[in-house]
């Protein structure tokens, strides 16, 4: 059988035996895949950086449609992500948690290629030293967005009337955003300038957004709450994020 050839970016790799690693990757033709790189952990390896996570890279893939572990074949580095990794701790841990987040919305073996455009954009843009706040916001909405998450901006939740320019109120028993006659909302409320950050984040690439602190903070407890819900669990490296915090405080 022909290999599968497609570009891809490292989410993350584990051993197997002793000189093996399984490699989960984002491709662009097949979703989210697992493939055994044979020899990955061997001080010969072929495969060297270009397994790292958030590399991005060009594979082959050996198996049949729908095998739980593809064999690796080829696997040529076009992009690492050592350069943004190295710029300090806040980024590094920015970029361990696009990893866990995007590895977590992806779907294993159905090509999303909206998904993969906007993963290896966001993480294009941290290495070319863009506010790693803003990129997180970015990323979490997106990626809600995309799975039909994200409540819409336009039409109240409980009754279907359209939404004013102002402030958005969140109603958790309506999984929305309401109308100020569907209210009381349960909250978080989306004042008007975070609402003008989350319209600049559907309608422009990540390398143009920058999130004020204030906008940043009340979206990362909303976008996170969402998140927490639809996967059911928190992220790891959301508790990472928050320990760092604490410690530094």
């Amino acid at each position: 059988m022909p290999p599968i050839a497609s570009d891809a970016l490292v989410l993350r790799s584990y051993a197997l035996g002793e000189s093996s690693k399984v490699v989960v990757l984002l491709t662009r033709e097949r979703g989210k895949v697992r493939a055994v790189a044979k020899g990955a952990r061997s001080g010969r390896s072929r495969y060297q950086s270009a397994l790292e996570p958030l590399s991005e890279v060009r594979v082959s893939l050996y198996g049949r449609q729908g095998v739980e572990l593809f064999r690796l074949g080829a696997c040529e580095l076009l992009r690492s992500a050592f350069p943004a990794g190295g710029r300090g701790l806040e980024t590094a841990l920015a970029l361990s948690y696009f990893v866990e987040l995007i590895d977590a919305f992806a779907q294993e073996g159905e090509a999303e290629d909206a998904v993969y455009r906007l993963a290896i954009a966001v993480v294009r843009a941290a290495e070319e030293g863009k506010d790693v706040v803003g990129l997180t916001r970015y990323l979490e909405a997106w990626l809600l967005r995309l799975h039909g998450i994200y409540p819409p901006f336009d039409r109240c939740a409980a009754c279907g009337r359209g939404l004013s320019t102002g402030a958005l109120l969140y109603h958790e028993p309506a999984k929305g955003f309401v109308c100020d006659g569907c209210g009381p909302a349960t909250g978080p409320i989306l004042g008007r300038e975070t609402r003008g950050f989350l319209d600049l984040v559907f309608a422009r690439p990540p390398a143009s957004i920058e999130a004020p602190p204030s906008e940043a903070r009340v979206l990362e407890g909303f976008q996170q709450d969402l998140i927490r819900r639809h996967l059911e669990r928190e992220l790891r490296s959301v508790r990472v994020l928050q320990d760092v915090r604490r410690s530094a405080s």
